[in-house]
């Protein structure tokens, strides 16, 4: 079953079928499509190249999209693992460290490229069902 939804974007009119579906093959079509590749990311650094960088408003647009305001995120506890080698074995150790210490409840995610198997929650991969239910959740608020 499909929908149409229609969204404005920067004055134009998109008209895009929108799946009803929310299983997880569904949200892993999704989540891989929206995937960049080198030559999509080189076009859009030229196309800002000069241009103002709106990346904090944007992330902050995004926030407020999916119901997290700018407070809301400085309650909350945050580790960002960024780099070129050694994210994966980084965030693992740290996760190991918090989950055993008991300091917190953990989340991991190692940047999914497939679903939900790069997802932890307390050490434990989420199942495929919690996987689509929140991807589709999150997708819906920025999808337009």
């Amino acid at each position: 079953m499909h929908s149409i939804r229609v969204c404005s974007v920067v004055n134009r009119i998109v008209v895009r079928m929108v799946s009803t579906k929310n299983s997880y093959e569904d949200a892993v079509g999704k989540l891989n499509k929206l995937q960049s590749n080198k030559s999509t990311i080189e076009q859009i650094r030229k196309e800002k190249a000069g241009h103002k960088c709106t990346n904090v408003e944007d992330m902050e647009y995004y926030l407020k999209r999916t119901g997290v305001s700018l407070s809301k995120l400085d309650e909350m506890s945050v580790i960002h693992v960024a780099g070129t080698k050694g994210k994966g074995s980084t965030s693992a150790m740290c996760e190991s460290i918090l989950r055993i210490t008991g300091s917190a409840q953990v989340l991991l995610l190692a940047a999914p490229r497939g679903g939900q198997e790069r997802i932890r929650l307390d050490g434990k991969v989420v199942s495929e069902e919690q996987f689509a239910h929140y991807f589709h959740e999150v997708y819906g608020k920025l999808d337009c």
